[in-house]
């Protein structure tokens, strides 16, 4: 795209958000080959000392091999780290052991990349996605993205459940998110202006959007802001020990703003000061989800408390129109003392005369705290149109009646908006699309004769 044109035209806006919402998030935009949209994903953020280098990758390589496993569409183009570019999936230059590139990377001083899609170009949001960095130079997380389809999480969400779980207590992560987000894999800035574009636009849009740049989140810099002379003691020497600093850009400094699913690890519950059982009877709500996961004793874990992995009612895109939801509410009150406001969002910097939409400091900060009972975010106006204290309708299978009169949809067929009564049983529209669940229509309004 050029950076001198308007990316997306007020019409074209609407007429995407629309789509968006109704076409189960197939809908793409952009230059062919760089083709962008919203899609669900999972990223891991793991800390590790220098010495688990190799056990980490090992993991990981494992985790990929089972992700794998679980998809539908086949990966098209996969990275070959020690050449550094992108081969068809069946390419015999492949390597057949992972573990050994992951050695090399390492005996060379380098992070071990762990890459595919299946899409055709690595700048194309994915349906299935893997991009998986373990670094070994003290300052970063090691990370884990997966990009998974929706439509094949609405009829695996049991499955897909139990995988994360073993996932997050395999590789005991200290942060974990699920949700949706703009997404191009996470692979590296092809397509960064225009993903970073898209995404300020439809956070005036989505309530339940995320915003996860792993390249750019993933410091940690422990040296500062912890007591690592026992883990690294050349990255202490010579350091006042009475300094303490930790950049606020970064999620070393605290948890992000949860929007679906998020992990509550124990460094950051002791952060908190919050027992698991405070930290359940805050979030008590039947539409929460609460799994304790075993964590290993360690430095940051004196007393080998569980991580808790927390669920926030279903997947959602939560559109504005539909009002803030309470959950998120309810969830970011709790994560406030420790939430990282000052999270760096943008993957390039801005620059004069920039036609489009992009996040700056300031609107930054709204919306990283746009869950608070005095945000007025997208704006004060629509904040008070669609006022706090919305509660959420829940999405119903088909069987059952119609819980309130109105206007519903199901994901499982397109142009599938129609008016039930009250008590009105609501249908299965069958189809390979598996179970039929209907929701609650953000577009209330009569359809014009």
């Amino acid at each position: 795209m050029s950076t001198a044109e308007l990316f997306l035209a007020p019409d074209e806006i609407e007429e995407f958000i629309a789509e968006t919402l109704a076409d189960d998030l197939l809908l793409w935009i952009g230059d062919e080959g760089r083709e962008i949209g919203l899609c669900p994903y999972i990223t891991f953020y793991v800390y590790h000392q220098k010495s688990d280098y190799l056990p980490v990758a090992d993991k990981i390589i494992a985790i990929s091999k089972e992700f794998e496993a679980l998809i539908d569409e086949p990966f098209q183009i996969v990275w070959k780290d020690d050449t550094q570019d992108w081969l068809p999936a069946n390419d015999p230059r492949l390597p057949t052991d992972l573990l050994k590139e992951a050695k090399d990377r390492q005996d060379n001083l380098h992070s071990f990349w762990l890459m595919a899609t299946d899409q055709d170009s690595d700048a194309t949001t994915a349906r299935w996605a893997i991009c998986a960095k373990v670094d070994d130079v003290g300052m970063r997380y090691t990370r884990l993205k997966l990009t998974f389809r929706h439509k094949w999480y609405n009829q695996n969400r049991a499955r897909w459940q139990a995988f994360v779980k073993d996932c997050i207590a395999r590789l005991q992560p200290e942060h974990c998110y699920s949700g949706f987000e703009v997404g191009n894999g996470g692979f590296n800035i092809l397509g960064a202006y225009e993903c970073d574009v898209l995404e300020r636009i439809c956070a005036d849009y989505f309530y339940g959007m995320d915003i996860d740049h792993t390249s750019t989140m993933a410091f940690h810099s422990y040296r500062f802001h912890r007591d690592d002379a026992q883990f690294e003691p050349e990255l202490v020497e010579g350091r006042d020990p009475s300094v303490k600093y930790v950049n606020p850009s970064n999620l070393g400094a605290g948890l992000r703003t949860p929007t679906w699913c998020f992990l509550l690890a124990p460094y950051w519950r002791a952060k908190l000061g919050k027992s698991e059982a405070e930290v359940r009877a805050e979030l008590d709500d039947p539409r929460i989800e609460i799994t304790a996961i075993p964590f290993a004793v360690g430095p940051h874990n004196p007393n080998g408390e569980a991580a808790l992995w927390i669920r926030l009612g279903e997947l959602d895109l939560h559109p504005v129109k539909n009002g803030v939801p309470d959950l998120l509410i309810k969830a970011n009150r709790l994560i406030r003392p420790v939430r990282c406001d000052d999270l760096m969002l943008l993957t390039l910097d801005p620059w004069d005369d920039d036609p489009n939409p992009r996040f700056d400091y300031e609107s930054s900060l709204r919306w990283m705290r746009r869950f608070d009972e005095d945000s007025d975010w997208p704006n004060a106006e629509i904040r008070a149109k669609y006022a706090l204290g919305y509660v959420k309708r829940p999405n119903i299978l088909a069987g059952n009646p119609c819980p309130e009169a109105g206007w519903w949809f199901t994901p499982a067929q397109a142009n599938s908006r129609r008016y039930f009564k009250q008590g009105e049983v609501m249908p299965s529209v069958g189809g390979d699309y598996g179970l039929t669940f209907w929701q609650w229509s953000p577009d209330q309004s009569t359809p014009k004769l």
